[in-house]
């Protein structure tokens, strides 16, 4: 009996704590001038230790809502006494406030030395704390339509292999190589695809509808080997980060500072954001950890861009390099997407010969958030082409660069009748 009692009293705990992940805050109210009575408008109201605000209206009535850790509500006005009052998180709440008249005065300033602490440190610990709000996972059901390219290049070409026989009619080929990488490399295989992809939560279903695809480039069973590798789920917010079988800690670990050392580089405006540039590298050698930057949000705390690679020791079969470049935007008010994603991998089979660039660019956008589906879609077959059929019908040997999702629905028009389409 004892155990049955311990078994259900932990499920009431996991219940429990799930719920209370990422709930949001809402507080309503009125406020008025406390000697006359009169409803004030225009009162600032803002969240302690936040940018989350908002003001009074002509009725001196507000509602303020946020997702965010908060435990104070302050209202100030010109000429009163700012009055901050203790919320309940986690739910809705009235709270009227009466603001009295203030005189002004001086204080006397006393100023203390006190140990510099690394100013880094403290953005991350508001990243980690909001983690939980910044993460997608947190909503019921998000769709978005997306734009992948995979596209592997060849690397460490030598003299050799380009003075082959077989190669002598296509000399002109070697005239483009590129070199803009650390090693010269020559694009011979892409794939696009414009997909509608579909989340919820519970009961947990992810689906990818495949909308049209084309498939260009010279046949080769190496690239169709490390084609299905190129498609990495990385979550930035997980604390740690499966990348090719390996487990690599994340920057925003909540065990990050065991792991990394952070500096506070710069501040800018990204996109309409402004955000932190913090620079982040392993402590120690050889393990499992990304060096990098990333931009983090002032008001949230999210994660704008993040820019890592991982160390040259890592030890990954046939990987030599490997850099991950996200950027993320506020779709919605507390609700951050993500809306391009890049991987760039270095596959090499053994030293000192022939390899590839393998390249995944994906663009999501037109995101519906928390607009489940209906539980018989998560039932039906996956629209899903496969996309290693797809690159044993490669044909022509490079294909041009494609701008933007609607020129990409209207080039790939004529596909839309393949047979790859299900």
């Amino acid at each position: 009996m004892k155990s049955v009692f311990n078994i259900v009293l932990l499920a009431c705990v996991l219940i429990f704590s799930q719920e209370a992940l990422a709930q949001k805050t809402k507080v309503s109210g009125v406020v008025t001038n406390a000697t006359t009575g009169e409803t004030m408008p225009f009162v600032n109201m803002l969240f302690q230790n936040s940018k989350i605000g908002t003001t009074t209206d002509l009725d001196g009535k507000y509602s303020i809502e946020t997702y965010y850790e908060v435990d104070s509500l302050l209202a100030s006005f010109v000429g009163m006494k700012t009055i901050s009052y203790k919320i309940k998180e986690g739910v809705s709440q009235t709270i009227d406030f009466e603001m009295e008249a203030s005189s002004i005065e001086l204080e006397t300033a006393v100023v203390i030395a006190t140990k510099e602490e690394n100013p880094a440190h403290p953005i991350i610990r508001k990243v980690l704390r909001n983690k939980n709000v910044n993460d997608r996972e947190k909503l019921d059901a998000y769709e978005y339509e997306i734009y992948n390219k995979v596209e592997f290049d060849l690397n460490n070409i030598t003299e050799e292999f380009r003075d082959r026989k077989i190669f002598k009619p296509f000399e002109f080929v070697f005239e483009n190589l590129d070199s803009t990488q650390e090693k010269v490399y020559l694009p011979v295989f892409m794939t696009e695809s414009l997909s509608d992809f579909y989340y919820r939560k519970n009961p947990k279903t992810e689906k990818e509808v495949i909308n049209a695809t084309r498939v260009s480039g010279i046949e080769n069973n190496s690239v169709s080997q490390f084609l299905g590798d190129m498609y990495q789920s990385v979550n930035i917010y997980d604390n740690n980060v499966i990348v090719f079988g390996k487990s690599f800690v994340s920057p925003i670990s909540n065990s990050g500072f065991g792991f990394y050392n952070y500096y506070l580089m710069d501040s800018a405006m990204i996109g309409n954001k402004w955000c932190f540039n913090i620079k982040f590298f392993p402590k120690r050698k050889q393990e499992l950890t990304f060096d990098g930057e990333m931009w983090i949000n002032d008001t949230t705390y999210a994660v704008k861009k993040v820019m890592g690679s991982i160390a040259e020791d890592a030890n990954i079969n046939f990987i030599y390099g490997l850099e991950v470049k996200q950027e993320f935007d506020e779709i919605e008010p507390e609700v951050w997407m993500l809306t391009k994603d890049e991987l760039l991998v270095d596959f090499n089979i053994a030293e000192r010969t022939m390899g590839f660039y393998g390249r995944k660019t994906s663009t999501s956008q037109n995101f519906t958030i928390n607009k489940p589906r209906e539980e018989q879609f998560g039932r039906l077959p996956l629209l899903l082409i496969q996309r290693r059929e797809a690159a044993e019908e490669a044909s022509d040997i490079l294909l041009p660069p494609l701008v933007g999702l609607a020129d990409l629905r209207q080039r790939l028009e004529p596909w839309l009748a393949s047979p790859y389409k299900r």
